[in-house]
């Protein structure tokens, strides 16, 4: 992990002179033109390059073999001025754009000019650049570091913050300064867990948090394009935690703590790992479907789907569109029957070969996976045996080995499955409410509260969420609002197989008859 330090961007006042070298040469001194209480002024600006080999100033045309990050002024550029009037109201400007005239030295200096209404010069002034970056009130707008491109040119011309605040230089003109980078910079490179490969080009979104403040980076095209994503982030010493997504898999990191300076440029390569469920002794580990597997035989190709969000269901049964209770083993083998509602449960038998219905799933990006059922013992393993972290939760909760939590999502009664190693992101609104399960072997020890945008963010870093979709006796669907029962590949005897079940009392894996339509939540295998 490298990291070097940004030399100061230098703002020179009207009347500096003297200057001895070329790469600090600022122009001539600028005069203000005052008609009536209209003021044009002009002020140089100056990128220092500075003495070290860590090169300059604040990003960012990188250069990572020599260590070395330069920037220069482009035409269209502006930066923005706060001046008090002499009614004392803040009055924010914008500077006139760039023009290539105005750019001298290499692009390392450049002359910004300014109309000011009735400036009060007795008091102070604040450089805020680049101008996006200021609001109209005149404070600096950290509400643009929520949303980033990850592009470096994007970060460099609209992004990357430096300001001064001082007195009128002579009480007539504006001040000569030096400005502050109040930034950090990143620039990610994200792997696989195993470090064999590069999947920042593949990424559709990313997110990083320093548990106060959340940076969502979106592409402007499908993906990335680039093997380096840019991000700029608040000065913080904390342990950052990054979540990742390709529109398929989910990826998450949580860094070692450490302090991220103002004016620093950090080159950092991430293992991501996927938050997945150990389910067994040997240490396999699966992800969820993104929801609940559901058929429709009206469908003329794809016969099968997952529902479009974790805490949806269908809550009917009508066999002309999509239905999502089945009985026990009727979505399994080459020939399923996902509409049998017989009463008699030897009229339902497992297929060994389990899902094999891939091809036809509607989501084109979940087809190429071996979607399978979990056993009674691999729900079991998940809900009682593995080990897991979780850091970051919400007050009131568990501090650190949740395994799963009562919960309503989006207005859904369910649970909620915590991954192996769980960050809740920052930011994020939860309600928590003290609600636990009456069976002491569970750890259920609140019910959590989150709205389907919030949401989103949990389930990015690997949440799963069952909702509680009722069951299914003949074609009569019952719903009751805590109840949810999700079948298992086990049969437990003659009449009945091994389910995960949960209602308002209790959470455990046990048994239902076969004929009963039950919710069937697939998995899948990772590395």
């Amino acid at each position: 992990m490298r990291y070097f330090s940004m030399a100061a961007l230098a703002v020179m006042g009207l009347m500096m002179s003297g200057c001895s070298s070329d790469d600090n040469f600022l122009g001539d001194d600028a005069q203000g033109v005052s008609k009536g209480n209209v003021v044009t002024l002009t002020t140089t600006v100056g990128l220092d390059e500075g003495s070290e080999s860590k090169g300059t100033s604040r990003a960012l045309a990188v250069d990572f073999d020599a260590k070395k990050a330069t920037k220069t002024f482009a035409a269209g550029e502006k930066m923005a001025l706060v001046y008090k009037n002499t009614s004392n109201e803040t009055v924010k400007v914008e500077s006139d754009a760039l023009a290539e005239g105005d750019i001298v030295t290499g692009g390392k200096s450049a002359t910004f000019t300014f109309t000011l209404t009735d400036p009060n010069r007795a008091q102070d002034v604040t450089y805020i650049y680049p101008a996006a970056m200021a609001t109209d009130a005149g404070a600096v707008n950290y509400d643009a570091l929520a949303s980033q491109n990850g592009t470096l040119a994007t970060l460099s011309s609209g992004l990357d913050l430096a300001t001064y605040t001082g007195a009128w230089t002579g009480g007539t003109s504006l001040p000569a300064a030096t400005l502050d980078n109040q930034l950090a910079i990143l620039a990610l490179t994200l792997k696989n867990s195993t470090g064999s490969s590069t999947i920042t080009s593949g990424l559709t979104q990313v997110t990083v948090s320093d548990g106060t403040n959340t940076y969502t980076v979106t592409p402007t095209s499908s993906t990335f394009g680039t093997d380096v994503i840019y991000v700029a982030i608040r000065p913080v010493t904390a342990a950052l935690s990054y979540t990742a997504t390709d529109g398929t898999t989910n990826y998450t990191k949580t860094a070692t703590s450490r302090t991220y300076a103002a004016g620093d440029f950090y080159n950092l390569g991430l293992r991501m790992v996927i938050p997945s469920f150990t389910i067994n002794g040997s240490g396999t580990k699966v992800v969820f479907a993104p929801g609940n597997l559901q058929y429709n035989d009206s469908e003329t190709t794809y016969k099968w789907r997952f529902a479009a969000n974790q805490y949806d269901y269908v809550g009917a049964w009508d066999t002309t569109t999509w239905v999502d209770l089945l009985g026990w083993g009727t979505w399994t083998g080459s020939s399923p029957n996902p509409l049998n509602t017989s009463k008699t449960p030897s009229d339902y038998s497992w297929d060994s070969s389990d899902f094999t219905q891939e091809s036809l799933l509607a989501d084109a990006t979940q087809r190429s996976y071996n979607w399978r059922t979990l056993t009674y013992s691999e729900w079991n393993y998940i809900i009682k045996s593995r080990t897991t972290t979780t850091t970051n939760m919400p007050t009131g909760t568990n501090s650190g080995n949740a395994k799963y939590t009562k919960a309503t999502v989006a207005g859904v009664e369910g649970v909620i499955l915590f991954p192996d190693n769980y960050a809740h992101p920052a930011g994020t609104t939860v309600s928590v409410s003290s609600a636990a399960y009456n069976n002491t072997e569970d750890n259920a020890f609140t019910t959590f509260t989150v709205d389907a945008a919030n949401w989103t963010y949990m389930e990015a870093a690997g949440a799963v969420f069952l909702p509680a979709a009722g069951y299914r006796n003949g074609t009569t669907v019952s719903l009751t609002q805590t109840h949810g029962v999700y079948w298992s590949q086990t049969n437990f005897i003659s009449t009945d197989a091994n389910d995960f079940q949960f209602s308002a009392n209790y959470l455990r894996v046990l048994y239902e008859s076969k004929n009963g339509g039950r919710s069937v939540r697939l998995v899948r295998e990772v590395e």
